[in-house]
């Protein structure tokens, strides 16, 4: 690492300093070629040209052109212009207000030059924000490292409810997987794939120059739920995205899964606007899973029970067997409930927006608020969130200015457990539940009661009572602010300093009934009722101050250098108590509960992070770019005796991480010149040291933790600490290039890439007289390769009729290349992964099957037996399931298991369609996966027929007799020869095609002269359609943050249809 600086650094010096001098050299021995000459100050090489309507084709009158500082120029009516430039390598700066903005590399031109104009927001690669912190607009050709960008124009429809939902399919490489249907449930954002095992993979997260904590606030007491911060910020407060896949060394040790910055509106106005927004539709209930209905369920529970010991006699007790209708539990035990139509329902949402901004040459503004208001479809689960943002900025002193940036949002949900919470998840209880019982009470002559029904007499719960006299309820708020300072020394140097401050609290509150609930059991009772309430809190001062230095040297070289140093102070801290068996479900506090069973607990947290950091941009004639970033990084997380790649000071270690980039513009060379087709050719090339500091904050050192022993409080080791614990390393390798043809009408990026992980975190097995069954080590290695395609093209380019079609795929693999012992395997859902090296990382890891033995006969011949936990061997007969004999022991056990599915998808991305005709407007998007495995937990449950819950109509086919061909195994209490185990059965193929959005919109003409600006109305849809063979409610989804867990279907809240009519009003 030391060489790879030194050699940067060298490289650095050499561009500013020694090609300097010798462009001088150069310039003076070519004074007597014209092209080459540089001008005087002030009189320059007069070009002419003409600015047109890419349209139309006709001129364009009243368009800006500056060429860098040296001139400036503005089109005549009919579109033409002439203006100096220092020398005929220049680039013209082309700006107008209803158009794009962008450049235009002369190539030694003159004259009849011809520069052609789309609308403002077409989608192009000129103007973006700038790399560093996004807060000024440079020509993205300026940047050599890999940047997607989004810019204001393009949030004009935004129903979503978080800014991960609106950049779903927008990005290559950017896979972004909506966890559930609950309202702000967050996504799980990787951006290239995965870098780390158990560190975190999401990119990060910069708003308004400051590190945006977005870490989901996962609950202890509302099982599977875990509510997103990212979604507290208003999609309609956004003026651009930046994506930085490559070259992050400028963010040090959290930089290593890429970086998106976010910037929110700028107050850039002088008179004073109003923006209105509002939009109300309907979320439709998701189509049902096919589960039994009364008549098959009552004859497949008489099989269960007949396979049980003494079943005759259990069956024939069964009060759901009763056919005499004066029995009284005939009304209780023969109806046909449709309990999936219980739970689920149509929500309505809502959202209202207004922002006003204005101000003078002093200070400016931007003050906005919102509200929205979201109904799950699922009964009794909805959203309301509350939002305030304040931006101003003030210009203090002629040198000295302040920008002010604060936001607070305040959230208020209700929902109840998801998931694997299979006694109080409403969803898997609807599912299970018998359908010849019913929601309410039942007497003995078939009158209905208010009261609800209580479990019924095969053991499971009434969802009904959860929904109705439950508690789930969770409030959040954040308030998220900075100060930025800058002085202007002149307009070459410039000093910032950024002061910001974050602080979240969360409340969480839950009650689960005892009437009509199964009763659950603690380690010393019988848990009847149970309530909990959780408060988190989060505190987090940031700092950034940096030197900015620019120029331009003979109006040929150009330099931009930051240096800079980041601090970043947390504090956290939880605090949970659970009770249970108060004395009626009316008291729901955690004191009603008993004292006996009452458990309190909870954390505190601190962890600190320092970053000096250095970058400097440097570009030669607007053709040749170079990019160096270098970091410093110290954190509390670090253990205090690094070995190697780090710097020590004091007793501190410091990581050092560094990144060079560069471009070449290939369609600036005189060569090019009459390539007429060819708008830009570009070639780029990153390679970049990067790392990620998610070791946890305690992990590197020794700590104590209370434990209870027979009523004595006392401290216990809790770890064995690893003071030579480091972060993970990223090297990123990124080749790609750009090209526009056809005035603009084609823009294509295409890049390859490899990430190698060094030091990535694992867990090394101890010796078991440690007391410890592993510690934290940095002893693992993965490599990701991958490649991306990003396309738009203006299909159809006339005056009333334009259609624009996208497309962005992304695919990579990755490959575990060290570990520190045997392969990992991690359990979760019923699932097992394996991490095994020369694999992909987290493949699922089970028995493979070859369908069902058709009779006794056809088992025997084959010989495989069931290798029983106490070492008995069972051999298999008709209807079991004929698993693969991997190892060929002729035994089926443990040793079978081997990789039946990868839950990576192969590629995925998305396409976009935008047509626009006169005044309406038509946009769609597409998202897709395509290749990647699920495991479908819940039909896992629901097909396994060990037990009394409720089954899909697919068992229907199960096998019942010698004979019988069918891939569905027979139904047996308890599952004694394990046919349900985890198995390719329950991998299914998880691609799918989803029309994500669609948008009709039209814009009323306005007469700008009045105090309405514009109208808009637009209709809006959200997951219309969805192609897929996935058996779930939903092919799309995500139960964990981490690796592990991911692709499996646990039966979280599926992902719904809804359909808004907007309105956008401006004054």
């Amino acid at each position: 690492m030391q060489k790879f600086l030194q050699l940067t650094c060298f490289i650095s010096m050499f561009f500013v300093g020694t090609l300097r001098e010798n462009l001088y050299a150069q310039i003076t021995e070519n004074t007597s070629n014209t092209e080459d000459t540089l001008s005087s100050p002030g009189k320059g090489i007069l070009v002419k040209g003409i600015v047109r309507d890419a349209k139309t084709g006709i001129g364009i009158s009243g368009i800006n052109l500056a060429s860098a500082t040296f001139a400036t120029a503005i089109t005549k009516d009919d579109g033409t212009f002439s203006i100096n430039v220092p020398h005929l390598d220049a680039l013209l700066s082309i700006n107008g207000q209803e158009y794009q903005s962008k450049v235009h590399p002369l190539k030694k031109q003159t004259n009849n030059i011809e520069i052609f104009l789309f609308e403002k927001n077409y989608s192009q690669f000129y103007q973006k924000p700038d790399l560093q912190v996004a807060e000024k607009f440079q020509f993205e050709n300026s940047n050599a490292t890999t940047v997607t960008a989004f810019e204001d124009t393009q949030w004009g429809n935004p129903v979503q409810e978080s800014v991960s939902n609106f950049l779903q399919g927008k990005i290559a490489g950017l896979n972004i997987v909506r966890k559930s249907g609950v309202p702000g449930s967050g996504s799980y954002l990787t951006l290239r794939g995965i870098n780390s095992i158990y560190g975190s993979n999401k990119p990060l997260i910069i708003v308004d120059g400051m590190i945006y904590d977005d870490e989901d606030y996962g609950s202890g007491i509302i099982q599977n739920y875990s509510s997103s911060p990212l979604s507290d910020i208003d999609v309609k407060d956004i003026e651009d995205v930046t994506v930085i896949k490559d070259g992050s060394a400028l963010y040090g040790t959290k930089g290593g899964n890429g970086v998106i910055i976010i910037t929110t509106t700028r107050p850039n106005q002088l008179s004073t606007k109003i923006d209105f927004t509002m939009y109300g539709g309907v979320n439709q209930s998701p189509d049902e899973l096919p589960i039994l209905e009364a008549s098959d369920y009552r004859t497949y529970l008489s099989q269960i029970f007949s396979t049980q010991e003494n079943g005759r006699e259990l069956l024939e007790n069964q009060v759901w067997m009763i056919d005499d209708t004066e029995n009284e539990n005939y009304h209780r035990y023969h109806n046909n409930t449709n309990w999936q139509n219980k739970i689920y329902r149509t929500g309505v949402n809502q959202n209202y927006y207004l922002k006003i901004r204005g101000g003078d040459d002093i200070a400016k503004y931007g003050l906005s608020v919102g509200y929205l208001k979201s109904d799950g479809v699922m009964a009794k689960n909805d959203l309301e969130r509350y939002n305030m943002r304040l931006n101003a900025s003030l210009r203090l002193t002629e040198a000295l200015s302040m920008d002010a940036r604060f936001s607070f949002v305040r959230n208020i949900q209700n929902q109840f457990d998801q998931g694997l919470a299979y006694k109080t998840n409403p969803l898997y209880l609807a599912l299970t539940k018998a359908p010849f019982t019913t929601t309410n009470a039942v007497n003995d002559e078939g009158e209905v009661s208010p009261n609800l029904a209580d479990v019924d007499t095969l053991g499971v719960g009434n969802p009904i009572s959860i929904l109705e006299n439950g508690i789930g309820r969770n409030e959040n708020y954040r308030f998220f602010g900075n100060l930025h300072f800058k002085y202007t020394f002149n307009e070459n140097f410039a000093a910032n300093t950024i002061l910001g401050l974050t602080y979240d609290k969360e409340r969480e509150n839950f009650f689960i009934p005892g009437q009509g609930i199964a009763d659950i059991t603690l380690p010393t009772a019988i848990a009847d009722n149970r309530s909990g309430s959780e408060v988190q809190r989060l505190y987090t001062l940031f700092t950034d101050t940096y030197l900015d230095y620019n120029n331009i040297f003979n109006h040929r070289n150009s330099i931009d250098i930051r240096l800079g140093f980041r601090t970043q102070s947390n504090e956290s801290e939880s605090d949970l108590g659970l009770g249970y068996n108060s004395a009626t479900d009316d008291f729901t506090s955690v004191g009603a509960g008993s004292n006996l069973l009452r458990y309190v607990g909870g954390h505190l947290g601190e962890w600190n992070w320092l970053n000096a950091y250095f970058t400097t941009k440097y570009n030669y004639l607007y053709k040749y770019y170079l990019t160096l970033n270098a970091s410093l990084d110290g954190s509390s997380r670090f253990g205090n005796e690094i070995q190697k790649s780090s710097i020590t000071i004091g007793e501190n270690s410091l990581s050092t991480l560094a990144s060079i980039s560069g471009a070449w513009i290939l369609s600036s060379e005189p060569f090019f010149k009459n390539a007429k087709a060819l708008n830009l050719l570009k070639l780029r090339a990153t390679l970049s040291f990067s790392g990620n500091d998610d070791i946890g904050n305690f992990t590197a050192q020794k700590y104590y933790i209370s434990q209870n022993l027979l009523g004595l409080q006392g401290l216990v080791r809790g770890n064995i600490g690893n003071p030579e614990l480091k972060w993970e390393t990223v090297r990123k390798l990124n080749f790609g290039t750009d090209i526009s043809i056809f005035k603009e009408r084609l823009n294509i990026s295409f890049d390859i890439y490899k990430n190698q992980t060094k030091d990535m975190i694992t867990y090394e097995s101890l010796n078991n007289a440690t007391g410890f069954e592993y510690m934290v080590t940095n002893s693992g290695e993965m490599k990701t390769t991958g490649a991306e395609l990003s396309l738009n093209a203006r299909i159809i380019n006339n005056s009333e009729l334009n259609f624009d079609l996208g497309v962005n795929i992304g695919k990579y693999e990755n490959e575990i290349t060290a570990l520190p012992g045997d392969p990992i395997l991690t359990n979760f859902g019923q699932a097992t992964y394996i991490t095994a090296v020369g694999y992909e990382a987290n493949l699922f890891y089970g028995y493979k099957t070859n369908g069902v033995y058709s009779s006794t006969s056809e088992a025997e011949n084959e010989g495989l037996s069931k290798r029983m936990s106490n070492g008995e061997l069972i051999p298999y007969s008709g209807g079991d399931m004929r698993f693969v004999d991997v190892n060929g022991d002729m035994i089926i056990d443990e040793n079978d298991r081997t990789i039946i599915g990868n839950p990576n998808p192969e590629f995925s991305g998305s396409i976009s369609t935008n047509i626009s005709w006169k005044k309406f407007d038509l946009q769609g998007l597409f998202t897709f996966s395509v290749g990647n495995d699920i495991y479908n937990s819940l039909r896992h449950n629901l097909e396994k027929m060990d037990g009394y819950e409720n089954q899909t109509v697919a068992i229907n086919n199960r096998w019942r007799t010698e004979g019988h061909q069918t891939n569905i195994p027979k139904a047996t209490w308890g599952d004694p020869l394990g046919n349900s185990s985890f198995s390719n059965r329950w991998i299914e193929d998880g691609s799918y095609l989803r029309l994500k959005t669609l948008v009709i919109g039209y814009n009323f003409n306005i007469n700008n002269e009045g105090y309405i600006k514009y109208v808009r109305l637009y209709a809006t849809g959200n997951n219309l359609l969805t192609f897929t063979d996935y058996l779930g409610y939903d092919p799309e989804f995500s139960a964990t943050n981490s690796i592990f867990g991911q692709g499996v279907d646990i039966g979280l809240t599926p992902q719904f249809r809804s359909v808004q009519l907007g309105l956008r009003l401006g004054l």
